[in-house]
């Protein structure tokens, strides 16, 4: 049975670029099962796509084979990679992409990186994960363009692996993949929980890296951008202006009724947030 092969990518789609992928894959899988995440990661924003991927790749069956091409550095010298994990297949450039899949599976808490920096690192795989590059050329599309690794590299290789071909017949084993450190929170010296905004989606919706487990039980006030929210509400429509809740992924987000929080205070990635703890906490 053919797995499901999911793309994300930062090409849109005004031009022809999704579709020369997809049919390189049908190419190699006439009955692939082809689901779009996102083509409208920000051009060459590794760390929204790494973001992304993260809050979709769980909802999809085990097996399920994710392509990832946001490659700025397509063509030079980065490694093209799979990174098997216990529940799916991941096929990307070496570039970072994979930074907040490595992280939730590694179950461990990472220095927080403040502010946001994309600079990334050799990170040892987690317990459970293999990789391997991809240097095996027998299951690439040929001629390969310098510029398009993505319809003659990655989408292919990614057909192979849907019918079943073992991942490491596509290369060599590596040990360690490049990622940047997810930021995570951390407490003030007054005990107030401080986070950062990670993404801003595209109602203008700022979601940060708090979550459920940071916010005191029965609520608490958030501060952002000299702006204070009383208390967290618990679905968009008990809220007035702007307000804070904890969305579908369990990140605290704040968000601006019937308008964009990201506009309202002209906020970006990075900018901090802090959780208020009521009195006496």
């Amino acid at each position: 049975m053919s797995r499901v092969i999911t793309l994300t990518t930062d090409f849109g789609t005004s031009d022809s670029y999704v579709a020369s992928m997809k049919g390189a894959i049908f190419s190699v899988n006439p009955q692939a099962k082809i689901v779009d995440i996102s083509h409208a990661i920000e051009p060459q924003s590794i760390r929204q796509a790494s973001f992304i991927l993260h809050t979709a790749w769980h909802y999809f069956p085990e097996g399920t084979v994710h392509i990832v091409v946001v490659d700025p550095g397509v063509g030079g010298h980065r490694r093209a990679v799979i990174l098997k994990t216990p529940s799916a297949l991941f096929v990307t450039p070496d570039n970072g992409v994979l930074s907040y899949i490595l992280h939730e599976l590694s179950d461990t808490t990472a220095a927080h990186s403040y502010p946001v920096s994309d600079q990334v690192a050799r990170r040892v795989m987690p317990e459970g994960c293999e990789a391997v590059s991809i240097t095996n050329k027998e299951y690439w599309r040929h001629p390969v363009s310098s510029t398009f690794h993505g319809r003659d590299i990655f989408a292919p290789v990614a057909a192979h692996l849907s019918l079943d071909i073992p991942f490491r017949e596509f290369g060599e084993p590596v040990d360690s993949l490049n990622a940047f450190a997810i930021p995570v929170p951390f407490k003030d010296a007054t005990g107030h929980s401080i986070g950062q905004i990670i993404h801003i989606d595209r109602f203008g919706n700022l979601i940060t890296n708090l979550k459920s487990r940071d916010i005191p039980p029965g609520g608490a006030g958030v501060e952002i951008r000299n702006q204070r929210i009383d208390n967290t509400s618990s679905y968009y429509a008990q809220g007035k202006g702007l307000m804070a809740l904890i969305g579908s992924n369990d990140y605290l987000e704040l968000s601006f009724k019937e308008g964009s929080a990201a506009a309202l205070l002209g906020a970006r990635v990075g900018d901090s947030v802090k959780i208020l703890n009521p009195p006496g906490r």
